[in-house]
């Protein structure tokens, strides 16, 4: 029975791993509501029509998409037909994927680098709290993540066997990762494309010839929709939203293209407004510059900064859908769109980033930019020792050889090293796009520590290069030392974090140096075990808190932040909770005045409308799309619209985005409709919660033609 169990250790030892992953991903998940409301809008619209289903469209009539391509709604729309609309359904994908990733991780190290290595790899991921955030919301960035796992597989079965058709296949699901979440997906490329080069079991020209076969499936695969979808005629599909020209390519190079490397047109939409001069929706207009106020309250904010943990502050929001006995045909629209510093008060030092709201959420581009203190808690606590420990890890004379172990290794660190070089200089990103740093510092991490463990184990005698282990050390111990700096920044943290980090790191040191003099093999294993602890302590800390309390719905991330900005249930200010709000008043007084055949209500952002739809399932139109920027609406459909009956309320937000370029359309809806007296609908409030929108209630204005 012991040998039995010795011998199969690694399958408990994962299994445990596995459902700790799940249990992270997964546990208490109903709380988050509907997450992400633009998202759920969409998974609400897909499912009522098949043609919205294919174009992923935002609104139940199919007038305008969502900014992002199709595989990963189609997932999430795919489990809300199996399960029924309930936000748990269209999260469970990525709590699965997460889940399925962390697996994933185990196989493509174990194999290379022996199980231990695959198991702490595994650990580390699992705990990796960008990984936890994503799998609890519905953007789609932990189903790209393990599609490009998948990819991985794929090219080291390439490497090692010089087979051909594994190489397609890599093509396919990277092809399938930019189906989900656009160019992101080939952020791994330049990884596959050299390691292939280098390490592939065939002659140089022909890997050339495969490496170009598969970059043409891949490039079939990436934009087989993009073209059904260019090909359609305009007045046939909904409008490409963030674009000008109703065109998939210009959504791809643009807004999900060089906007996001040079953070040009990313105000407005759900995280920030273009009214108010670009502050993020539903702030304040007080501010101070960010700066957290002496006596520890709030900060307030100017020139569009958001708060120190950058999260806007919103109203509770649980997005269940009311059964409001609605038929749910829709009209037919045949013609659409072509020290002695302040701290705030959790503590931490304010990080004081420029610019938009990218710029406040992720800092100024720098080097360094991933170790600031908006961004290290995410995903960056064992970033140096992956870095540095790489260089530990390689071996000269194997990498001369071809060995396959070398060429793993150098294929994570060229991923680790795009992704970084990205998130340190691109212009906008949100901080849980950082989960892509987690597949690579998890594996060269786990790797890391078991070379540096049996670098230790060996004889005296046989230690023929015991440079590698002790430089392994020494990183791991400025890797700890950054930790613990960072952890020090915090004066409401848990009691045992910092305590068992520094236990952790000082016990770890004493019994490494017990083994060194006194040569006890036991030390090193205690030694190994005590440093790995106080490594992980932390993140597993800040996996927590987006279990423990409810992360903001658009733009998450994890921390202790979480945690002061909760109420008495661990429900956080701002979030997406369930069972704690009804209908607002403006719903209900549109519901009760709807006609059928027509728009419940017309507003220029997706923000104003998406919780009617999730509510209601009714058609609303949102002409100007996610930032407010579409041109989707000219002046001459709106009349013919309102001629028709198809638009009789019309919402004008104050804090509305798109700047001037839909100006002709308000200044037509303000001259000749009816301002309604918001007597009429806020008496009708359901609930002491108001809203609609994204960032708390939206205030504006309702218009009624006709």
């Amino acid at each position: 029975m012991k040998r039995k169990l010795k011998e199969q250790y690694h399958f408990i030892i994962l299994g445990a791993i596995l459902i700790l992953s799940f249990g992270l991903n997964f546990y208490a998940i109903s709380k988050n509501g509907t997450a992400n409301e633009y998202y759920a809008a969409c998974i609400k619209s897909m499912t009522q029509s098949v043609s919205n289903f294919f174009f992923v469209s935002f609104d139940p009539a199919g007038m305008v998409s969502v900014d992002k391509p199709p595989l990963g709604l189609w997932i999430q729309a795919i489990f809300v037909l199996i399960f029924g609309y309930h936000g748990w359904a269209f999260l469970l994908p990525q709590a699965i994927a997460g889940t399925l990733s962390c697996l994933m991780i185990y196989l493509l190290t174990a194999k290379y680098f022996g199980r231990p290595a695959g198991l702490i790899s595994s650990l580390i991921f699992a705990l990796s709290p960008s990984v936890v955030v994503i799998s609890r919301n519905n953007t789609m960035d932990m189903q790209l993540i393990f599609v490009l796992l998948l990819a991985t597989w794929f090219v080291f079965r390439s490497v090692d066997s010089g087979k051909v058709h594994y190489l397609l296949w890599a093509g396919v699901f990277v092809g399938l990762g930019f189906n989900i979440k656009m160019l992101q997906a080939y952020m791994i490329l330049p990884a596959i494309a050299v390691t292939y080069l280098i390490f592939a079991n065939q002659k140089f020209r022909k890997r050339l010839l495969v490496g170009a076969a598969a970059v043409l499936l891949m490039l079939g695969v990436s934009f087989a929709w993009v073209a059904a979808v260019e090909l359609t005629p305009a007045s046939n599909r909904p409008y490409v939203d963030s674009t000008s020209r109703n065109s998939m390519l210009e959504l791809i190079t643009g807004h999900n293209g060089t906007e996001r490397l040079f953070g040009s047109g990313m105000d407005g939409g759900f995280g920030a407004g273009q009214g108010d001069g670009g502050r993020a929706e539903g702030m304040p207009p007080q501010m101070n510059g960010g700066k957290a106020a002496q006596n520890g309250t709030p900060p307030q904010m100017q020139d569009g900064a958001v708060p120190q943990d950058g999260t806007p502050p919103q109203m509770p929001n649980d997005g269940s859908s009311s059964n409001l006995g609605l038929k749910s045909d829709r009209p037919d629209f045949s013609n659409r769109g072509d020290d002695g510093k302040s701290r705030s008060m959790d503590g931490r030092e304010p990080f004081r980033g420029s610019g938009g709201m990218g710029n406040s959420e992720i800092g100024m581009a720098s080097p360094l930019r991933l170790w600031n203190s908006n961004l290290f808690g995410q995903n960056s606590w064992l970033l140096l020792f992956a870095l540095l420990g790489f260089f530990g890890c390689l071996s000269k004379a194997a990498f001369h050889k071809r060995e396959s172990s070398q060429g793993v290794l150098l294929y994570w660190m060229l991923w680790l090293t795009a992704m970084a070089v990205f998130f340190s200089f691109a212009g906008f990103y949100h901080r849980y796009y950082l989960s892509m740093l987690a597949p690579a510092i998890a594996v060269l991490s786990g790797v890391g520590i078991v070379v540096m463990f049996r670098g230790f184990k060996r004889k005296k005698e046989q230690r023929k290069d015991y440079i590698r282990p002790v430089f392994l050390l020494a990183v791991l111990a400025a890797n700890l030392g950054l930790e613990i700096r960072y952890l020090m920044n915090y004066n409401n943290l848990p009691a045992w974090v910092l305590p068992v980090t520094l236990a952790g790191a000082g016990i770890g040191l004493i019994l490494m140096l017990f083994h060194h003099f006194g040569k006890k093999q036991m030390a090193l294993y205690l030694s190994t075990a005590a440093l790995t602890i106080s490594l992980l302590a932390a993140p597993l800390y800040w996996s927590l808190t987006p279990v423990l309390y409810v992360p903001n719905a658009t733009m998450p991330y994890a921390g202790p932040e979480l945690s002061g900005n909760s109420g008495s249930r661990g429900f956080a200010v701002g979030t997406n909770t369930s069972g704690n709000r009804g209908s607002s008043g403006l719903e209900n007084y549109l519901v009760q005045n709807y006609k059928e055949g027509s728009f419940l209500v017309v507003s220029q952002r997706a923000s104003d409308v998406a919780q009617f739809i999730i509510d209601t399932g009714l058609p609303c139109y949102a002409y100007g799309g996610f930032l407010g920027t579409d041109n989707s609406l000219s002046l001459e459909k709106l009349k013919l619209y309102v001629s028709e009956g198809k638009i009789t309320y019309f919402f004008i937000s104050s804090q509305m985005g798109g700047g001037s370029r839909n100006s002709e359309v308000i200044n037509y809806v303000k001259e000749n409709a009816v301002l309604i007296d918001e007597s009429e609908y806020r008496s009708q409030v359901s609930s002491n919660v108001q809203r609609p929108g994204m960032g708390g209630m939206t205030k504006g204005s309702l218009y009624k033609f006709g």
